[in-house]
């Protein structure tokens, strides 16, 4: 029996000030997820987590294809707290996934029918990522975790191909991955400690559940321009969370991710935005996905802004 996929898709209006690609649409990323939800058929569930009010039509897409819960998180990090805490206490199968994502990503068709068939190939591995292309170099890491200079899978041999896919020990991703129940229900508590760690906390997040420190000495004074309470509250909880990066070797997680990567974050990226994509990803036309997405939810009835993308082509 092939694992039960539960996508928690955590929504908000509000949108940050970064640039932009010209086909970027919150309805675009909505349309790309059910695109790929589809192909799972009854074995895929969605449960949209709005914090704060959503456009009407977008809404009503919701409502047409799953469950919708409305909270009042306020914040990134209040609302992926409230997530992690609600999922964990849920019954499900030790190698069901459950599947967080953002509201600003936009999937390959194929990314979900990809991500269960690594599940079920890789039982080593407890978290998954569709996202980002930064490898860990197993090999060279100790209690500091190594980042391979070159990305994805470039440069390594004979990598198992599941799927659409290659597989390699992910370094990190962002807030949105997948992970397996049982894994989840035991690292929730980590899970939602993590935010407060400041900074670059989904990155910090990925290295601590893989056993290694994220934080050396100097991370754990106060920053000289910010308030000494939140510096010391702060540099507190990033030293009880190297700490239990010591926990006994079992419960240090395996990452996978995905090369190419099955799913793209919808912002005009740089070097201070992320860092750079494998050669696989890289030769991805992400204009041309969006497009003929856009022509896949139009064939559903669907409307999704074009803005500039389809003119362009």
């Amino acid at each position: 029996m092939s694992p039960r996929v539960r996508i928690v898709y955590r929504s908000a209006e509000s949108e940050n000030t970064k640039p932009r690609p010209a086909y970027y649409s919150k309805t675009l990323a909505l349309a790309s997820v059910l695109r790929a939800a589809e192909p799972l058929g009854s074995d895929v569930e969605i449960v949209f987590v709005n914090d704060g009010e959503i456009p009407a039509d977008r809404l009503a897409l919701m409502e047409a294809h799953g469950t919708v819960r409305q909270i009042a998180a306020g914040s990134n990090r209040a609302s992926f707290r409230s997530v992690v805490a609600r999922e964990a206490v849920l019954s499900g199968g030790p190698d069901d996934i459950v599947w967080f994502a953002e509201d600003d990503y936009l999937y390959s068709p194929d990314a979900f029918t990809t991500l269960v068939a690594a599940v079920e190939e890789f039982p080593e591995a407890a978290y998954f990522a569709l996202y980002g292309s930064d490898a860990l170099d197993a090999g060279a890491s100790g209690r500091r975790a190594v980042r391979r200079e070159e990305p994805g899978t470039d440069g390594i041999a004979d990598v198992p191909r599941v799927g659409s896919a290659a597989w390699y020990r992910s370094f990190a991703t962002t807030s949105t991955f997948g992970v397996r129940g049982d894994a989840l229900r035991a690292d929730a508590a980590l899970l939602r400690l993590m935010p407060f760690t400041g900074g670059a906390w989904d990155i910090a997040t990925c290295l601590a559940l893989q056993g290694y420190r994220p934080f050396g000495l100097a991370d754990l004074g106060p920053d000289p321009d910010g308030s000494a309470l939140r510096g010391l509250v702060r540099g507190l909880v990033r030293a009880v969370v190297g700490a239990r990066t010591t926990r006994r070797a079992s419960r240090h997680r395996v990452m996978l991710g995905s090369d190419p990567e099955l799913a793209w974050h919808m912002e005009v990226h740089d070097d201070s935005t992320r860092s750079r994509p494998s050669s696989a990803t890289a030769a991805v036309d992400w204009q041309a996905l969006a497009v003929d997405t856009m022509f896949w939810a139009a064939d559903r009835g669907i409307p999704v802004p074009t803005g500039s993308a389809v003119a362009s082509r």
